[in-house]
């Protein structure tokens, strides 16, 4: 039976057709954001949250077959199923949406509305773990993100991959909710293109509804990143990308102000020296790309220098989700500049 208001639909059953419902279809058969509780063996609830950007798919189709091939779950679950709008346009957000990713903390209205009454629900129990499900733009590696390291988010995350990264920023993020409640992690279950993350992502549930206790980890036991600052293209800013499509990375009069070098999305993870460049410009730097850190201060000049038009890095760092979606890059970011963090 569904309980439902301008902003948030509650169902305390999963309809018998859902399981079958592909992510743009959810919006004419739920209506809306929706929360689902579902009974479990084990009363100790886990949330999960899919689809809080639209475009992310991955996460949605892992948990419906997940869900088609365990009628009764091992732990009682509450599913938050987000940006259905957006979903059905096959869109991150939409054209004056809030991105739902960034709507926990101090969003302006109507999302504002909604993560009140999803945060009402996740204040009222004490959860055994809550998982956030999304893809990235960029060829990556599956990874974990934490907002918080502690052993059991280490080992929740290291059930998922060997590799996780540490964002203190945004602090307006759904992971961010649980911490101080219980084990939280996002996962980032690579190209939605790519056929191995729907399974990667049915995998990692079937592991996390089987277990008794979340898990600990060491900080040795993963390779543990922090991200140190997210670059952004500055807001009108033309750009187009090089090196990636057989076009020449050196500029020609028709380019725009910027020409960005794609050939980066191949080497996220991997450490790049001082001196790399990642592509031209005219004009100052300041009027191309800003790269701001956890405390949103403009540190652009700690990492990037540009001379004779080249953009180069002035330090060793090593990008994660560096994009070559324009839509990607003006909606979020283009990457994170992040370090290898010591154990403790």
């Amino acid at each position: 039976m569904a309980d439902m208001n301008d902003v948030l639909r509650r169902l305390n059953a999963l309809p018998d057709d859902l399981p079958s419902c592909p992510a743009d279809a959810l919006l004419d058969r739920l209506g809306g954001p929706t929360l689902i509780t579902l009974p479990g063996k084990d009363p100790r609830p886990i949330f999960l949250s899919v689809l809080l950007h639209g475009n992310e798919i991955s996460g949605w189709n892992g948990l419906r077959r997940y869900l088609a091939q365990t009628p009764v779950l091992p732990h009682r679950t509450t599913i938050f199923i987000g940006n259905l709008e957006a979903a059905a346009a096959g869109l991150r957000t939409l054209p004056g949406q809030q991105d739902y990713n960034r709507i926990w903390r101090g969003a302006a209205e109507p999302e504002a509305s909604l993560a009140r009454e999803v945060r009402s629900v996740i204040d009222a129990l004490p959860w055994f773990a809550a998982i956030d499900l999304h893809n990235n733009t960029g060829h990556n590696p599956h990874y974990a993100v934490l907002t918080d390291v502690t052993p059991h988010n280490l080992g929740l995350a290291r059930l998922f991959s060997d590799k996780a990264m540490l964002v203190e920023q945004p602090d307006t993020a759904m992971t961010r909710v649980f911490d101080g409640i219980c084990p939280a992690v996002t996962l980032e279950l690579g190209s939605i293109a790519d056929d191995r993350s729907e399974e990667r992502c049915r995998d990692f549930l079937e592991r996390c509804f089987a277990l008794q206790a979340v898990p600990t980890a060491a900080r040795e036991q993963i390779r543990l990143f922090r991200a140190l600052a997210r670059v952004h293209v500055v807001e009108h800013t033309a750009f187009r990308f090089a090196g990636n499509d057989g076009v020449p990375e050196q500029r020609c009069e028709t380019d725009p102000p910027l020409v960005l070098t794609g050939d980066v999305e191949g080497v996220n993870f991997r450490q790049l020296p001082a001196g790399f460049e990642l592509g031209s410009g005219t004009g100052e730097l300041s009027r191309l790309l800003t790269v701001l850190d956890a405390d949103h201060r403009d540190v652009t000049q700690r990492y990037l220098e540009i001379e004779n038009g080249r953009i180069r890095l002035t330090r060793s760092v090593t990008p994660a989700m560096y994009t070559t979606d324009p839509v990607g890059v003006r909606q979020d970011c283009l990457c994170y500049f992040m370090e290898v963090m010591a154990s403790a």
